[in-house]
């Protein structure tokens, strides 16, 4: 990748997570997360909200997943130890 196309990459990745904190998807009960593999069509392991460590976490079986699927993670009540995989998202 030239030097451009890595400034022009970090530049739509700067706009994009300004959009995102000024929607404040990054607050409250939504996470963002990827996908580090599929277990089955219900469960994931996901990289949630840039960590390290993959936690496994139910998904939505009507989606079809795959590794590297960036997704939405939504806490169910707030709680972030009852997460859902509820659908990929665009990045």
């Amino acid at each position: 990748m030239s030097s451009f196309q890595e400034d022009l990459l970090k530049m739509i990745q700067d706009v994009v997570n300004q959009v995102i904190d000024n929607a404040n998807l990054r607050t409250g009960s939504w996470r963002l997360g990827e996908v580090q593999s599929v277990i089955s069509s219900t469960q994931l392991k996901v990289y949630v909200d840039g960590s390290t460590t993959a936690i496994t976490i139910p998904c939505n079986p009507s989606v079809t997943f795959a590794i590297g699927d960036n997704v939405w993670v939504i806490n169910i009540n707030g709680n972030p130890r009852d997460r859902f995989v509820l659908c990929k998202r665009g990045i």
